[in-house]
């Protein structure tokens, strides 16, 4: 058996699947080639592994035809890109043809089946800068350095997704690399390494134009109070927020710009109408406040006040028409639809005394 050398100086430990592939391409596909196209992708992202076609077959139970049927098949789709050699006719090379951000890998000179690495990555935040962007910002001394924090904070090597988002916070969002170094201890000292985390606080210091770590400080103690005075109103102790969570927060507080006391009143109505916390229900009401420019809590008796009249009139509303689609509700009772006789009983009674005379 015939072993070929896979080489990847990329080293990670998980593998990213594009959102395009699960939508477009996974669902129409045949189940094994599915799982074939998975399997180099993970061996892709990692080094010094020897794989080969009888390898791939013996893997998955398969022959080595079904294993080249499944790399046309990928090979069709746009997918993958096969090389062979002409003499003998031999697959050498395979190659993932959705470009991956750098650093790229350079391909070994080899009769070995290449498998490169190149596939998109889904960033969390948009601008991310360009490839050309990130190789100019790693040559900076203060970027170097920002980076290997962030690497003690979270205690790993940064992925690229990783090392992207953090650099789009310097360079698309314009947070100093002291403020960064600063968001990131922050976080971390929440407990929490997610980077989605990181983005949504350091999208909340720009749009507070927050550019010192004094004025980061005092935002945080400020929405730090009012995010755990929220989440006591929803019944929910003990923990820290969580990212979904403070997204709703941070839409209420900032983009509806409502005060504490209107968005711990919603959190009541919430729970007494669901009777478990509910964000999204929170939200729709907050969302309808705000299209009613609320302002105040005694702006709420007004709105409440046209809601129970609206209900009134919905339900009157439902009522007749009801009764009008109901003909048997309607109907006269069937005894009364008779002609209704009168008598005189004075004069019969007279009568029958004649008759007797």
């Amino acid at each position: 058996m015939k072993i070929l050398s896979l080489q990847n100086k990329s080293k990670q430990n998980s593998t990213i699947i594009s959102n395009q592939f699960i939508d477009t391409h996974m669902i129409k596909s045949n189940g094994e080639f599915v799982k074939i196209y998975l399997y180099l992708l993970r061996c892709s992202s990692d080094a010094d592994i020897s794989i080969s076609l009888s390898l791939i077959a013996d893997t998955f139970e398969l022959t080595e035809k079904d294993v080249l049927r499944a790399l046309h098949y990928w090979e069709k789709t746009g997918l993958l890109q096969l090389t062979f050699q002409e003499s003998p006719h031999e697959l050498t090379g395979i190659g993932f043809t959705v470009p991956l951000p750098p650093p790229e890998i350079p391909a070994p000179q080899s009769a070995a089946i290449e498998i490169t690495a190149t596939t998109e990555v889904a960033t969390p935040a948009t601008n991310i800068p360009t490839a050309d962007r990130i190789s100019q910002l790693q040559k900076k001394d203060e970027i170097k350095q920002l980076l290997f924090v962030a690497e003690q904070y979270l205690g790993k090597i940064l992925s690229n997704t990783e090392m992207r988002t953090i650099l789009y916070f310097h360079d698309t969002l314009h947070l100093s690399t002291d403020l960064i170094e600063y968001l990131i201890e922050y976080c971390v000292s929440k407990s929490s390494k997610s980077v989605r985390y990181m983005e949504t606080v350091a999208h909340a210091w720009s749009k507070q134009k927050i550019t010192t770590i004094e004025e980061a400080k005092k935002h945080t103690n400020l929405y730090n109070k009012n995010y755990f005075a929220i989440l006591n109103a929803f019944g929910i102790r003990g923990r820290n927020p969580a990212t979904s969570e403070l997204k709703f927060m941070h839409t209420w507080l900032n983009d509806y710009c409502f005060s504490l006391e209107l968005i711990l009143e919603a959190c009541s109505r919430t729970v007494n109408q669901t009777h478990q916390p509910s964000f999204p229900y929170a939200d729709k009401i907050l969302a309808k406040w705000k299209k009613n420019d609320v302002k105040h809590l005694t702006d709420l008796d007004i709105l409440d006040l046209q809601h129970e009249k609206t209900k009134e009139i919905n339900a009157k509303n439902k009522k007749n028409s009801t009764s009008v689609q109901n003909p048997i509700a309607n109907a006269k009772n069937k005894f009364n639809n008779f002609h209704q006789r009168t008598y005189d009983y004075s004069a019969l009674e007279k009568q029958l005394l004649d008759v007797n005379k």
